[in-house]
């Protein structure tokens, strides 16, 4: 038993330069495999999205038409967004025309179409004629919204006309033709759905509390490895190089831009906020200081303000001179921010209905001052952003 132990001992040198062989390895490995993913986006992106659930699902029939209203969730909070599919079916020999879905919507005034999609139509069972059309919403306060009922319309075909040729100026369409395609139209309507849209706090939360700093923790000492953090360094730089040489050349014909408008970045980073559940984890300042930064900056692409680089005082005395905003909303800027600034420096602990109206507002400002033609270069936005970080750094 003792020669069988002895024989089993390896050396501490041998296993330390094992380690150091499967460190070296792995660096090696790392940018080759950085590069095999790279080379796998493109074709990841051309797979698309897969087909979405939907828990809702009404259909409503009518003569020679049949149409389902699909709703992807029956409840969702301020910072989700919902699909919606309509599917319009035709008997042969029909035609429909779907709903102008943006103008039911503004009688609301609740909901904002954030995407659309018009998938290509098609044969189905029966010869039938399938139309769809997509619409991904956002809400824009909590409360208890609606589906609006929705007018579909279908008539029957009219005969095709006769070759230009051949036709008469009398064989044009008259007022009695048009007055029969005007008899065969049908109006047909679905039924209002009711969706609930929720707050991003925790309802049976009572108490919010801020998590306590840990003491400061000494780490145990370990054998130096500077030298092999400097190899694994080199390699991986030029690793690096090399995959960046590559892409460049299968990308050197093609510029990248990515254009976005200043209210659909500030909605993007308002949901990113929500979904870190800052609340729920007591983290009350850093969730004020977020969203503090997320409206200045809207304003700064929206307006053109430097209002993420200066105190709230300065930007307040400059946004008093901008012609661009009402009154109004240079008195709910005023307490917005003011009221930040307190939970920031002055501890001030807010109440739940506090944090809900300062996210509300928010919304409310952007979604009253947005514009489409305010273009922001996302690309370059992100670029200029991180070298601002370094040199204050």
């Amino acid at each position: 038993m003792m020669a069988i132990g002895q024989s089993l001992k390896i050396p501490a040198g041998s296993v330390f330069g094992m380690r150091v062989r499967l460190s070296v390895i792995v660096l090696v490995l790392l940018p080759v495999a950085l590069l095999v993913v790279g080379l796998g986006c493109d074709d990841g992106k051309q797979q698309g999205n897969r087909d979405r659930t939907f828990e809702i699902d009404r259909k409503f029939e009518r003569g020679p038409l049949t149409v389902q209203v699909k709703v992807q969730k029956e409840k969702i909070t301020i910072a989700d967004t919902l699909w919606v599919r309509l599917e319009a079916t035709i008997d042969e020999g029909y035609e429909v025309t779907m709903p102008a879905v943006a103008e039911f919507l503004a009688k609301e005034n609740r909901w904002g179409i954030l995407d659309y999609e018009s998938p290509p139509d098609k044969l189905v069972e029966d010869n039938r004629l399938l139309v769809q059309r997509e619409y991904r919403l956002e809400p824009i306060l909590t409360g208890r919204y609606t589906i609006p009922a929705l007018k579909f319309v279908f008539r029957k075909k009219m005969p095709t006309q006769p070759a230009a040729n051949d036709a008469k100026p009398e064989d044009k369409k008259s007022d009695e033709d048009q007055k029969i395609s005007q008899q065969n139209e049908h109006e047909f309507f679905t039924e209002e759905i009711p969706i609930e849209v929720t707050s991003l706090l925790d309802e049976q939360r009572d108490d919010l509390t801020i998590a306590d700093i840990k003491d400061v923790t000494t780490l145990p000492r370990r054998f130096p490895t500077w030298w092999l953090w400097t190899l694994g360094g080199v390699v991986f730089v030029s690793g690096t190089a090399v995959i960046f040489i590559l892409l460049r050349k299968r990308k050197k014909n093609k510029q990248l831009r990515i254009m976005k408008t200043a209210h659909e970045i500030a909605y993007e980073r308002l949901r990113k906020l929500a979904e870190e559940n800052l609340i729920k984890a007591g983290k009350i300042k850093e969730f004020y200081e977020r969203i503090s930064h997320i409206l200045r900056s809207y304003i700064e692409h929206r307006f053109e303000l430097k209002a993420p680089e200066r105190t709230t005082e300065e930007f307040l005395i400059e946004a008093q001179a901008a012609g661009e905003l009402t009154s109004d909303q240079k008195t709910t800027l005023r307490s917005f921010l003011e009221h930040c600034d307190m939970v920031k420096f002055a501890r001030y602990g807010p109440t739940k209905t506090e944090i809900q109206k300062t996210f509300d507002l928010t919304k409310e400002f952007i979604e009253a001052t947005r514009i489409a033609e305010k273009q922001v270069d996302v690309l370059a936005r992100s670029s200029a952003a991180s070298k601002n970080s370094l040199t204050t750094d």
